[in-house]
């Protein structure tokens, strides 16, 4: 226990120690009435007990905590206290573990001029003992007298010091907790101003060697730059997590594209015991990264069969034309300009949208090349006058298949490696 200058300490509050008599049970008795011819008590260094000590400064009306720590020796009895505080023992779920009356180390007697003396109630420091347990999370003190609550002291920092100094102690528990996997998947693939779905799992283990135990998991979300995920974070209370019996949490999250580019989230999970008697001594493994990358497309309209509203494709038609247009910022909704004549022809794949998205699986561009022309607008009429880009693509590569109701493109675009960009359109399958 740590030293400290008291103002003042009341009687009843200092942790007691225990003795035992030399000799068997009932030596006393055997001995005569006489006390005298009893054997001397001997201290009880075997004895296991522990106390709570808190020490606390006291005002008139409140307390505040200086120290609280776990004393090793037994703390004395409060049977008999008179009823002037009240200590409320909970654990970390603030249930109640155990009530005691107490004695106010704020009640001193005062002498009052020869004629007896009289108690009053004056602030200082004071200690207040109680018996230790392990599953204690808090101590609210109540002053009886005036009914109001003085202070409720915080015990599970306490109690987890004396853990982690002495691990080995029967009312101690060692476990070590483990992130020992961690993933996260979603499409490779999205466009700037809309959201991928990205599952985030990891397997929280407990290493031992006790168990079982309750365990805190939490996961955090950090976006790089030109992106945003939502939601920021997620947790779970893992109870019961036994030894050799790892479990899986998952949570879904929303990332979002804000500029071109390729962008990454990095995703971490942490275990922590959710009580403070569980000791962890190896907390290296106790948490895990996995990264999720995406590459953020620009938007751009898609324009299937120009000059045809219902945009018809068969099955066998061979080739399917279409047209990528050019637009500027804020154009047909979209968030970016988009300048057709810099695609880069070789990288565009005509195709249905989940294979392009996740695999970039489908038809190249027939001809190898632009075909730079003022195509239809969306009204399958307008004009506007600037250059788009006519691809075609090959049926059997899109594929064309029985229930097909859009057509996807993808590519990159600009100078060097360029920007991947994406647009789709409807269309009707006819025989």
């Amino acid at each position: 226990m740590r030293n400290r200058t008291l103002f003042t300490i009341a009687a009843g509050t200092l942790a007691g120690a225990a003795f035992v008599a030399a000799g068997s049970q009932g030596v006393l008795a055997a001995s005569g009435d006489d006390p005298a011819t009893a054997p001397i008590p001997t201290y009880d260094y075997a004895d296991p007990a522990k106390s709570f000590v808190v020490d606390l400064d006291f005002g008139i009306s409140s307390a505040s905590v200086v120290d609280a720590v776990v004393g090793p020796d037994r703390s004395v009895s409060h049977l008999g206290d008179p009823p002037l505080l009240k200590l409320v023992l909970s654990d970390e779920d603030d249930n109640v573990l155990e009530r005691v009356d107490a004695w106010d180390p704020r009640w001193t007697f005062v002498e009052t001029g020869g004629v007896g003396e009289r108690m009053e109630v004056r602030a200082g420091r004071g200690l207040l003992t109680v018996p230790f347990d392990s599953d204690s999370g808090s101590m609210l003190v109540r002053d009886q007298v005036a009914g109001t609550d003085l202070v409720t002291v915080d015990l599970t920092g306490a109690v987890h010091e004396f853990c982690v100094a002495h691990p080995t102690d029967p009312e101690c528990v060692e476990a070590d907790l483990a992130i020992t996997a961690s993933s996260a998947t979603g499409t490779p693939l999205s466009v700037v101003g809309a959201a991928v779905p990205v599952s985030v799992s990891a397997v929280v283990a407990n290493l031992g060697p006790d168990g079982p135990v309750d365990a805190d998991v939490t996961q955090t979300a950090v976006a790089g730059a030109g992106l945003s995920v939502t939601p920021a974070s997620s947790s779970d209370d893992v109870d019961a997590l036994a030894v050799g019996t790892p479990r899986t949490v998952t949570h879904q999250y929303a990332v979002t594209c804000n500029t071109p580019g390729s962008h990454s989230v990095v995703f971490t999970t942490t275990v922590a015991p959710q009580k403070a008697k569980v000791v962890d001594a190896v907390p290296g493994n106790n948490s895990r990264s996995a990264t999720y990358t995406v590459d953020c497309a620009v938007p751009v309209v898609l324009n299937v069969e120009p000059g045809s509203l219902k945009n018809p494709v068969q099955l066998d038609m061979g080739l399917v034309p279409m047209a990528v247009l050019s637009t500027a910022a804020g154009e047909y909704g979209l968030p970016l300009a988009f300048d057709a004549r810099k695609i880069q022809v070789s990288t565009v794949r005509i195709g249905q949208r989940i294979a392009l998205v996740a695999t970039n699986t489908g038809a190249p561009e027939a001809h190898g090349k632009l075909h730079l022309e003022d195509s239809y607008e969306l009204d399958e009429v307008t004009r506007d006058g600037d250059l788009d880009a006519l691809l075609h693509g090959r049926d059997k590569l899109i594929p064309l298949t029985t229930g097909i109701t859009e057509i996807c493109v993808r590519g990159r675009f600009g100078p060097g490696a360029g920007t991947s960009f994406l647009g789709c359109d409807a269309v009707k399958l006819v025989p």
